[in-house]
């Protein structure tokens, strides 16, 4: 190979560093996967690029920077035309957008975690009230029967089908249930929940109605105590109430606050209206 080379046609690796913003090192690393190769390289291994070749570094610098990976972006920079860039941006955009989701769940179980930590602070578990509550977003999950012996795989299926609708792990866990089937029925129906941002995208959403709730907190994981269950009921009867819906079971405090099962706490929701005369 001839060892003269036109500075005026050609880059040192150094001087297309500084123009491009590449470092040397990543110029070989480029040159080694076949992305961005040098017009010359001459007997004593030294690199030299052309000008034209900024547009290259356009193009990677530009798809980099949109989190394509260098592997798509080698594909592309081969096969360069509208519709294939059309394919790799959509396809990026779909990724990000699955990206925020997830970032936007971990936002709201951390506002979640720390408006329960405020709670605990503040509770009373030997006091029933009546509270407004506003709407309300809950994913639910498989309806499931309560048997004893299959509680366990009940949960196990109720954290696989979150996985599959791309929900993170971490949310408080919650139990939904008919109130009159809850308290008439041994082997009722039931669904696990995790309470959701109204933005959270792409999945379904059960909407946790407005209204006045009967509010009880228990020291219990969801509410396995079945005596707050009577003290509800005794609660609502003696107050002229009717429930009018769904029971609502929240850990408060659960495994991931407290290590210690003597404080687990849980919230009990029942929806109720005034007792007709």
């Amino acid at each position: 190979m001839n060892n003269f080379i036109d500075s005026n046609k050609y880059l040192s690796i150094g001087i297309f560093s500084k123009l491009s913003g590449i470092s040397r090192k990543n110029l070989i690393y480029y040159d080694n996967i076949g992305i961005l190769k040098p017009l010359i390289i001459k007997d004593n291994g030294y690199r030299y690029y052309s000008y034209n070749q900024l547009d290259e570094v356009s193009i990677i610098m530009t798809l980099k920077e949109l989190g394509i990976p260098l592997k798509e972006i080698k594909s592309y920079i081969e096969d360069i035309s509208p519709n294939n860039l059309l394919n790799l941006i959509n396809n990026q955009k779909k990724k990000i957008l699955e990206e925020l989701n997830r970032l936007n769940q971990m936002n709201y179980i951390i506002e979640k975690r720390t408006d329960n930590i405020s709670i605990i602070s503040t509770m009373n578990c030997n006091k029933i009230f009546l509270e407004y509550c506003d709407e309300e977003l809950i994913f639910l999950g498989p309806e499931a029967k309560f048997y004893s012996d299959n509680l366990e795989n009940d949960f196990i299926n109720f954290l696989n089908y979150a996985s599959s609708k791309n929900l993170v792990y971490g949310y408080p866990l919650g139990v939904y249930a008919d109130y009159d089937d809850l308290s008439c029925n041994e082997n009722h129906s039931y669904n696990y929940f995790y309470k959701i941002h109204p933005n959270l995208e792409l999945i379904q959403k059960t909407v946790k109605p407005s209204g006045f709730y009967v509010i009880a907190y228990d020291n219990s994981y969801l509410a396995d105590n079945i005596n707050i269950f009577y003290k509800i009921e005794k609660f609502i009867r003696s107050n002229k109430l009717s429930p009018c819906g769904n029971i609502y079971i929240e850990n408060i405090s659960d495994e991931i606050i407290t290590k210690d099962p003597d404080r687990f706490f849980s919230k009990i929701s029942v929806k109720v209206t005034k007792a007709p005369l």
